[in-house]
């Protein structure tokens, strides 16, 4: 199932095929191009690396030319259901086409780049914390546990049976090592202040009441921009691609029936 929906998602794809024409298989007489095969295995790096994946994207197509063939010869691409499906599929591709050609035809800038790498550098900060939390829904139950903390309760067994984030309380609370730039801003700013092994809070977020704990700190090193320029690059591109969107929207008459 995994193979066949890379296949049919590349035949929708908007993605530009090779020019080059050198037939894998022939289904009455209806070629079957290598570039296809290709196109599918280069959006599918870890199927590509599945042992015989060349002969199954084959077989797969094969076997789509074969079910399209019986379709046409049965005049089902007349069928109300089909048409509603051929034309949607077309909408798409047409539409994945305009944006890849804005998106080609705008690259986007070096110093655009370099700026984002510059402005996630600073948020990141000089340092990172080793963190453990316990996240209630109310200030009343936070507070209550901060007592029970004073009072000479284990953190990691109050995490455990009170925190509401069942991901870390079963871990006794740990978060792991945290970016103070990379999560909500009272929990950074608490996570910044705190002393070293002495609970803070209630700390309130948008998630709910939090007890902090730092257990350490250390510097922190960004990546460097090489390993971070394809990432910072695609995501610049898809906010250019929405702002596309966006504008092409505001310039068209567009009627919503409610």
């Amino acid at each position: 199932m995994k193979l066949r929906a890379v296949v049919l998602a590349a035949t929708i794809s908007a993605f530009a095929v090779p020019a080059f024409a050198a037939p894998v298989a022939t289904v009455n007489g209806t070629p079957i191009d290598n570039s296809e095969v290709q196109a599918i295995m280069s959006m599918s790096p870890a199927l590509a690396k599945e042992p015989n994946a060349h002969e199954q994207v084959v077989q797969n197509l094969v076997n789509m030319e074969v079910l399209s063939q019986y379709a046409t010869s049965h005049n089902l691409a007349q069928s109300p259901d089909v048409k509603e499906r051929l034309a949607m599929a077309k909408r798409q591709i047409l539409a994945d086409a305009a944006v890849d050609q804005y998106v080609q035809e705008h690259p986007v800038p070096e110093s655009d780049i370099q700026a984002a790498y510059n402005k996630f550098v600073q948020a990141m900060g000089k340092k990172e914390y080793e963190v453990r939390h316990i996240l209630v829904k109310t200030k009343a139950e936070a507070d209550k546990i901060m007592a029970e903390l004073k009072a000479g309760k284990k953190f990691s067994t109050l995490a455990e049976k009170d925190s509401i984030d069942k991901a870390s309380a079963a871990h006794g609370g740990k978060l792991g090592w945290i970016v103070p730039g990379m999560v909500v801003p009272p929990f950074a700013q608490a996570v910044e202040t705190a002393p070293i092994d002495k609970p803070v809070g209630p700390v309130q977020t948008q998630f709910g009441y939090h007890i902090i704990e730092v257990q350490a700190t250390r510097a922190l090193t960004p990546p460097p921009l090489s390993a971070m320029k394809d990432r910072i690059k695609a995501q610049l591109s898809q906010q250019e691609a929405a702002k596309f969107v966006s504008n092409l929207r505001n310039q068209a008459k567009i009627n919503i029936t409610k």
